[in-house]
């Protein structure tokens, strides 16, 4: 039973419409002639306006016009507006005359355009994909996806031939590459190349673009996968989870069980052992080790948004032909939690990582500055929030998430209506608006949540529902103006880490629950300037300081109906995350074993130990880079030659055989140490740390645990406003140790 598509579906009222009207102002305010800047620029073209900033000048040049394209496509189709519409037909010409005037098929903003591609067609290295413009392909797709959304939501007549000639560019261009190159090519981030040439099969019906969809499949991931083996541990999380959507797209074509089964397994081991309570998962964009959620806890760089755009595109399609109500449960979750708490409800900025630290809090984008993936994801999620509410077959009517909205089923003459106050309380009803009086089944999906199983009621009157697969259906003759009403029972529960640490979210219903914490001020929340961080970079809260509640608590409603939960401290007013903005919060809260004072002592005393092991570095930290890390490295300028890296029980490491370096910046000039930071090897390795090219000898040094780590003297210098750069040499003939880290600090006791 497939959805309903977003066109038959218009939002009326409550959270999700709120969202996609924040969106559609915040799409307002883009300029489409900054956004084309980059393509024109390589296809040798004078823009007609400059580009943006962030993002959109530091390798990732026209990755956001790909989501704009989507967007507005989606905007179109679920609001009618006439604004976008023109806007998204300027933009989709535009990249056509840019296509049109390079003459090879090929369109792009990546950089340095020309000599990448024909570097790539002279032959795939490791070095190939390096600083600059490291990501080529994650940026092509959203400019597929963006057009391939454009011709099939709206029927822009333009978009196709541009998609189609950019695909046989890079088909005729990649008859030269072989599968190991090829595979090659796929260790780096491609985005859901393998669904946007699924997607171009399903326009076209053309075979060659299914072979290739098949190519843009990496093996070594699919394979263990497919083998219900979970190696993801150290992976880049959304470099994974757009492929897992193309195993499915191209498993439901091609009919190939091993990608069915590696996509199932996928969603299977992510929702239920990598997932906290609001349905994201990651820490600093990477999978972290299952049976460990300290980072989870400890790091400002929670959930990324991105991940969870992408987990709801697999749900869909891995349910896509079916209701499967443990998927549909996740889709709420995660759209109610993660997506709606993602968007500020007033200027609509979006959110890149939600911080599971206790009292932290969360930077939004401004739509002058902000070009972050997680911007672009985010345009594109409030967009379609009716896109999952319904689904119709032949007899069938079934509604599958709750918000206020309007449906129309031509088939059956039908138009229905749903009114809620959800996620805030649990009434539905639905009135049905007929041509004629016509018989089929309506559906209404349960939510794992909801027990008892609610009763329902026809035209005011008790009725007996079936239940079947998590739905209570009714199998009638339908008159217009017939009504179904029901309340879906929410109660108060608490959800712990799935690695079973003392750790716990707690939930009213569909609604994960925050504490709420200190006001913050605009220019603290807001990325309002150009390159502000995307990071909620402000100082953190103490770990020991965090009301602690007992493993029995769950949240309660008080004699005054508000949200209460009980701790050492007395009772802490909750309210859902989704709706608090601009403040610190509290999402995951430490427990004790029981509220016995001796076991809240304890609990506590063991929190004030992991502060102390945190504070000792992360207090004097003025700038760091993590290696190994995508993000992190090309937001500090990496480079690298003969260069390697990998991960160890969820640590990401780098290493070189010749040379690699970073930009650290220290603005106030603060810093005095250098701390590089590597694992530990029995063999030992060498290097020579280099800064601003003149080799320093390290002070000190030591080990802890499994890490080794040297400090380096650094001599504060306002030349370039603290703008530094760090490399790693390897010595004649050896290896650099596997680098995890360097940081700048300022003196021990400053």
């Amino acid at each position: 039973m497939p959805f309903v598509p977003i066109s038959q579906v218009t939002l009326t009222g409550g959270p999700l419409f709120r969202a996609q009207e924040a969106d559609r102002a915040y799409l307002r305010a883009l300029e489409p002639d900054r956004l084309l800047a980059p393509f024109l620029r390589e296809a040798g073209l004078e823009p007609r306006a400059a580009s943006y900033d962030d993002w959109e000048v530091r390798g990732l040049d026209g990755h956001t016009a790909g989501h704009y394209l989507s967007a507005c496509s989606l905007m179109v189709a679920s609001t009618g507006d006439d604004v976008l519409r023109f806007r998204l037909e300027y933009t989709v010409a535009e990249l056509a005359r840019a296509q049109d005037h390079l003459g090879t098929g090929y369109v792009g903003g990546v950089p340095r355009s020309a000599e990448l591609w024909a570097e790539v067609a002279a032959g795939i290295t490791e070095s190939t994909f390096r600083a600059g413009r490291w990501v080529p392909w994650y940026n092509l797709h959203k400019l597929y996806a963006g057009l391939i959304d454009a011709a099939r939501l709206t029927g822009n007549q333009v978009a196709p031939d541009v998609v189609l000639r950019l695909a046989t560019w890079w088909e005729e261009l990649a008859v030269g590459i072989d599968d190991e190159h090829f595979q090659l090519m796929l260790e780096t981030e491609i985005g859901g190349m393998n669904e946007a040439y699924v997607d171009l099969f399903d326009l076209t019906g053309d075979p060659r673009h299914l072979a290739m969809a098949a190519r843009f499949t990496s093996t070594a991931l699919s394979g263990p996968l497919s083998r219900r083996s979970d190696e993801l541990t150290g992976l880049h999380a959304n470099t994974r989870i757009p492929q897992f959507v193309g195993f499915a797209a191209l498993a439901a074509r091609s009919g190939d069980p091993a990608l069915a089964r590696a996509a199932r397994f996928a969603w299977e081991t992510i929702l239920t052992r990598r997932t906290v309570a609001i349905g994201g998962n990651s820490v600093r964009e990477h999978f972290h080790a299952i049976d460990d959620f300290t980072p989870m806890t400890e790091d400002r760089e929670g959930p990324e948004t991105c991940n969870s755009y992408n987990l709801i595109k697999l749900g869909r399609r891995l349910s896509a032909d079916g209701s499967d109500p443990a998927v549909a449960d996740a889709l709420e979750r995660i759209l109610f939690n993660h997506l709606l708490s993602s968007q500020h409800p007033e200027h609509g900025g979006l959110v890149y990582f939600t911080s599971m630290r206790p009292d932290h809090y969360r930077v939004y984008s401004s739509p002058e500055h902000s070009f972050w993936c997680c911007v672009g994801t985010g345009l594109e999620s409030h967009a379609k929030h009716g896109e999952s509410l319904y689904r119709f077959d032949d007899d069938t009517v079934s509604v599958e998430l709750f918000a206020p909205s309007v449906v129309r089923i031509p088939e059956l003459g039908l138009e229905l209506e749903q009114r809620t106050a959800f996620p805030s309380d649990g009434v539905v009803g639905l009135t049905l608006g007929l041509t004629g009086p016509r018989r089929f089944r309506l559906r209404v999906r349960v939510p794992g949540w909801s027990v008892p199983t609610p009763e329902v009621f026809l035209n005011g009157a008790p009725v007996t529902a079936e239940l079947e697969r998590g739905h209570l259906v009714l199998d009638r003759e339908w008159s217009d103006g017939d009504t179904v009403s029901f309340e879906l029972t929410m109660g108060g529960r608490a959800e712990p880490y799935p690695d079973g640490s003392d750790w716990t979210s707690l939930l009213w219903g569909p609604s994960v629950l925050a504490a709420r914490g200190e006001s913050l001020p605009t220019d603290v929340v807001l990325a309002g300037r150009a390159h502000a961080p995307h990071t909620a970079v402000g100082p953190l809260t103490l770990l020991a300081s965090a009301p602690i509640v007992p493993r029995s608590a769950v949240p309660y409603r008080d004699a005054d109906g508000r949200l209460r939960v009980d701790s050492d401290r007395g009772p802490i007013p909750l309210e859902p995350f989704a709706g608090l903005h601009d403040a610190r919060y509290t999402v995951t809260f430490p427990v004790a074993s029981t509220a016995d004072e001796d076991a809240v002592a304890r609990r506590r005393t063991a929190l004030a130990e992991q502060d102390r092991r945190a504070s000792s570095i992360d207090g004097r930290t003025v700038d760091r880079v993590a290696l190994g890390e995508q993000q992190p490295e090309a937001d500090h300028g990496f480079e690298g030659v003969a260069s390697a890296s990998g991960a160890v029980g969820g640590v990401r490491w780098r290493s070189t055989a010749e040379r690699l370096s970073v930009t650290l910046v220290d603005p106030h000039l603060l810093g005095r140490v250098v701390r590089v930071t590597w694992l530990h090897d029995p063999a030992g390795h060498g290097f020579t740390l280099e800064i601003d090219g003149t080799p320093v000898a390290p002070r000190e040094g030591g080990r802890d645990d499994d890490l080794e780590w040297a400090e380096y003297p650094l001599t504060p210098t306002s030349a370039g406003w603290g703008v530094r750069r760090f490399a790693l040499v390897a010595d004649l003939d050896r290896e650099t140790p596997r680098c995890t880290e360097l940081r700048v600090l300022t003196a021990e006791g400053a």
